[in-house]
């Protein structure tokens, strides 16, 4: 079976025959957008705009552009959504994580399953690339359209706080949604704290969950509000009280289920996750094997050597991130916490002083460099992340690559090392332009 026509709402990706969707832009480009899907052959293009002298016959103009699509990609994918099981996780930290968790456990329980995430997209046992952590629109019918034809039955999500407001995940009848935390992140986009939370409780307060469960974290302030504004739907409200909770250097236990994973942060992940699969009714022999077996790629991922000198990847990107996973290294070292970590170019500034000042008071030994600078100096993001530090215990090395062969120089037996900001990524952005760089292969190179 084929989907019935090609849609697209990037006119960069339009090819001869298309249906494109102006979507509004702040700004006001739809136009020019809807111009350039014509010229290279858009069959027809819907937009709030009245048709261009000449097109008359190629455009349909619309009240709502997005509901349009909607409704249009409803029908030309045969309504995929309908036919999936479909899971949502959304917060600042901890997405990919449950999403990891939640799709091993229902593969342990037998089910096919697709996954959308930050790390990679998977269809059953195809991997794909993910460009995003929740892709667009028109992208993610077409995913859930390939999921179904492959005998899918469950999609596991991650949900970002730009995909709600910009009604990316528009007609997803979730099933269940998890909210991790929130914490300082995405300010650049969002502008505010209030308006970050009140984008995350659209997927919990919307058409979105419809007759769904909404499983909270509420250890967090954000989270014990946002379940206390849901009384009018079925909720659960998570907390480490209601659990027996163990650690060692293996990892960590909540009630009879060992988890390979570390960290105070991965204890409150793997609750939900435990609450979402006795709510969901799956066995719990599922449960304890997906979990004793998780690995997530740069999530607190070990790296070591013969020698016994041991380093974290981690993709601590945020404050309370950093934080989290400086603590969790905490516990597993003897003599000095080392770290390597910047803060990306082009994005929420705010957040950098904030770094520093976490890295000052929770690691014994600092690299500050670049974590994708993109299009800003790197020398002066540096800058920013020096305003956090009230002394100068401090390296300061643009070139992450030197950093981290520095900062691995000086690791001593009982020391650890953590690498934050990427995790997983195996790129750094200079200017516009990608290039090949990995925490984990610099590493192995050094070591």
């Amino acid at each position: 079976m084929k989907a019935k026509n090609r849609l697209r709402d990037d006119s960069r990706k339009v090819d001869s025959g298309d249906i494109f969707f102006a979507v509004p832009c702040l700004d006001g480009s739809e136009k020019a957008h809807a111009l350039e899907a014509l010229e290279k052959g858009a069959s027809s293009v819907v937009s709030t705009l009245p048709a261009p002298k000449g097109f008359e016959d190629r455009w349909a103009s619309v009240n709502d552009v997005i509901f349009t699509r909607y409704l249009f990609a409803k029908e030309n994918f045969g309504n995929p959504f309908s036919k999936l099981n479909c899971y949502a996780v959304t917060g600042s930290n901890g997405k990919t994580s449950c999403a990891f968790m939640m799709n091993a456990v229902l593969r342990a329980a037998g089910k096919k399953t697709a996954l959308l995430s930050t790390i990679h997209n998977l269809i059953d046992d195809k991997k794909e690339e993910a460009h995003l952590t929740t892709p667009g629109f028109l992208e993610l019918y077409e995913f859930a359209f390939r999921a179904v034809e492959a005998g899918c039955t469950e999609l596991v999500m991650e949900v970002s706080s730009h995909a709600l407001v910009q009604g990316r995940v528009m007609g997803i009848p979730y099933k269940a949604a998890l909210f991790t935390n929130l914490s300082h992140d995405h300010l650049d986009f969002h502008g505010t704290m209030e308006n970050y939370y009140q984008a995350k409780k659209q997927l919990f307060i919307s058409e979105l969950l419809g007759k769904g469960i909404g499983i909270i974290n509420i250890d967090n302030s954000y989270g014990n509000r946002l379940y206390g504004e849901l009384f009018f739907r079925e909720r659960i409200g998570i907390s480490k009280k209601q659990f027996k909770i163990s650690s060692n250097e293996k990892g960590i236990k909540i009630d009879n289920v060992k988890v390979s994973l570390f960290g105070e942060h991965n204890v409150e992940n793997a609750m939900l996750i435990i609450e979402w699969a006795r709510e969901m009714n799956l066995p719990e022999s599922a449960l304890i094997t997906a979990l004793e077996n998780i690995h997530v790629p740069g999530r607190f991922e070990v790296v070591c050597n013969k020698s016994g000198k041991l380093a974290i990847v981690d993709y601590a990107h945020t404050p309370d991130a950093l934080e989290r996973t400086l603590i969790a290294a905490r516990k597993i070292c003897r003599k000095n916490l080392l770290l390597v970590f910047g803060c990306g170019g082009d994005r929420d500034k705010t957040k950098r002083p904030e770094m520093g000042a976490i890295a000052e008071k929770l690691a014994d030994k600092i690299w500050v460099t670049s974590d994708n600078p993109r299009t800003e100096d790197p020398e002066q993001i540096l800058k920013d992340i020096e305003k956090g530090f009230s002394a100068k215990k401090y390296n300061k090395i643009a070139d992450r690559k030197e950093a981290i062969k520095e900062a691995v120089q000086a690791l001593q037996n009982g020391d650890v090392l953590v690498v934050a900001g990427k995790g997983h990524e195996d790129y750094q952005i200079i200017g516009k332009e990608k290039h090949h760089f990995s925490d984990k292969e610099e590493l192995i190179d050094v070591f």
